[in-house]
């Protein structure tokens, strides 16, 4: 073999190897490009579950506050209702003066109150949640001015008479009157803020 055609075969052998070097190459980019697609693929798949499980959990507390104000609505028709169903009959069947004037200006805070709540259901849940602490304590508040001006009165006069009315209205507005603020007591545990609620029971 001459040096020519020997120089020859060696340059194709170089040429060869170097086009496998370039295929290995284009093998590996080709590889890498592979790998930081699915990369991307998982990372955006990681930041979509994400956002669905936040924007659950966003929806599962709206609804969890939603819920509770109902409950508080509730609670204060129902200490509304009682107040003005149970509380005129009991002072009337013990022969006790009942102060109108006052009562209907605690019913007229009571149905101010339920108004806030309602308004409170349409709103965003940072305003919502501040609010909601100002009118929890407001309707704790008004339940304590109504336990001192016209349920504790009552319950004193009773206590003092030496033959005790049978009254049923009474009974009922005693019994109906621990059992909210029981659930008030709940309600007022439940998150927002601490209120005792208990010292406005009628102790039997």
């Amino acid at each position: 073999m001459s040096d020519q055609e020997k120089g020859t075969e060696d340059n194709e052998g170089q040429k060869e190897e170097a086009a496998g070097v370039e295929t290995k190459d284009v093998d590996s980019l080709a590889d890498l490009s592979e790998l930081e697609k699915i990369k991307l693929e998982l990372q955006k798949e990681k930041e979509k579950a994400s956002k669905e499980l936040e924007e659950g959990e966003d929806e599962d507390e709206d609804l969890r506050e939603i819920d509770y104000l109902q409950k508080l609505i509730t609670l204060s028709v129902q200490l509304d209702h009682h107040c003005s169903m149970w509380l005129l009959p009991a002072h009337i069947d013990c022969g006790l003066k009942f102060d109108h004037k006052l009562s209907e200006a605690y019913a007229s805070q009571l149905t101010t109150i339920q108004s806030f709540l309602r308004l409170l259901e349409n709103v965003d849940g940072v305003t919502r949640e501040m609010v909601t602490k100002d009118v929890i304590l407001k309707l704790r508040n008004t339940l304590q001015l109504i336990f001192k001006n016209l349920v504790k009165p009552l319950i004193l006069e009773v206590g003092r008479m030496k033959k005790k009315p049978k009254s049923e209205s009474l009974d009922n507005f005693k019994t109906n009157w621990n059992e909210r603020l029981a659930e008030l007591q709940k309600a007022c545990d439940f998150e927002y803020q601490v209120l005792d609620c208990k010292g406005f029971m009628i102790k039997e």
